[in-house]
């Protein structure tokens, strides 16, 4: 018999829905409620939710409070995680919801949380070692692009200019699919064809900006379909049918309109964030500098687009033909008229 299964856990959650969100979370910790709080005022909602559900699981297979865990108790969690057939990033995701939430109770009592169980680091010490570190090392995974036959396959489907001008802002613009759908009329300067994100992931806001095709298809929506309507709604971007009639369009709404397109046209592995990765890819290979990219996209790690650089084979050789040609050759070297060297 699993005895853990008769077990109550000492930490329990209580998580409330509302309309298909989560409105609350509440715990029987006081330590890991201040926690979540903190979350919520501070981070983007998806993160919110992901530290309660990562959390959740922890201590619903720790059955401990939090004062109690030890590094023993994270690598029982990391071996459960194994049998339950938990992959490495997934379990490297919800290790980090633990850490950080040690990270925060060594600041608000230090002499109870000494050392984060996760990733303990020595006191004065600027030199991170990292072979204390639970977390997995992982290969950093080609990001997958879009064809560009699947591309103008996809937009054939698009029957309105509304959805048209989304696909063109997570492609062209490379915007996450929660940014899409939270534009505001006073974050756009048409002089500058220009988008402020003010709320990023890692709250971190920054400027995009818009090409003459995106701008084009912006316009014709506004112009055709947004009109005069709603004009109580800050958003750009609303439903028009339904019971959700005249409300900013959710980011699930229009994961299942790209969903319902790419089924259409026989595209079934397509999904949003896909449009990023061929956009940001685009952005490399057209040798837009890394920098600029990376302030547009919203990455801080300077190694954050090599992967991004899966580079095709087609592209390795024109880059490496762009770069010999400025070389005329070495001159002791010269080609007979048979392809051989004299």
């Amino acid at each position: 018999m699993n005895t853990d299964a008769l077990k109550t856990p000492a930490v329990r959650f209580a998580i409330t829905w509302e309309k298909g969100r989560v409105k609350d979370v509440s715990t029987t910790s006081s330590q890991i409620n201040h926690f979540l709080d903190l979350i919520k005022m501070s981070r983007a909602y998806n993160t919110w939710v992901s530290y309660t559900e990562d959390l959740k699981v922890f201590f619903e297979t720790i059955l401990k409070s939090p004062e109690a865990i030890t590094r023993a108790d994270c690598l029982e969690f990391m071996k459960r995680q194994d049998q339950e057939g938990c992959s490495d990033a997934t379990l490297n995701r919800r290790l980090a919801a633990v850490s950080s939430l040690f990270n925060e109770l060594c600041l608000l009592d230090p002499e109870k949380y000494s050392q984060n169980p996760v990733y303990p680091r020595q006191p004065h010490r600027k030199l991170k070692r990292t072979g204390q570190s639970l977390y997995r090392k992982q290969s950093q995974p080609v990001p997958q692009i879009i064809s560009e036959n699947d591309l103008h396959s996809f937009f054939r489907t698009l029957t309105n200019w509304r959805d048209r001008t989304l696909i063109l802002l997570m492609w062209i613009s490379c915007l996450r699919i929660s940014e899409a759908v939270r534009i505001c009329f006073q974050d756009i300067e048409c002089s500058r064809r220009s988008i402020h994100i003010p709320v990023a992931k890692g709250n971190h806001p920054r400027t995009v900006y818009m090409d003459k095709l995106t701008f084009s298809a912006l316009n014709q929506y506004l112009d055709q379909e947004r009109k005069h309507l709603f004009p109580q709604v800050p958003q750009i971007f609303l439903a028009f049918k339904g019971i959700a009639r005249g409300t900013p369009l959710s980011v699930n709404a229009v994961q299942k309109m790209i969903k319902y397109n790419a089924e259409k046209c026989a595209l079934s592995d397509l999904h949003a964030h896909l449009f990023r990765h061929t956009g940001i890819t685009q952005l490399v290979q057209q040798g837009m500098s890394e920098p600029a990219i990376r302030n547009m996209v919203g990455h801080r790690n300077p190694d954050s687009l090599s992967r991004y650089v899966h580079l095709c084979d087609q592209f390795v050789e024109a880059e490496f033909e762009r770069a010999q040609a400025a070389f005329t050759g070495l001159p002791w070297f010269e080609a007979d008229e048979a392809g051989g060297v004299k």
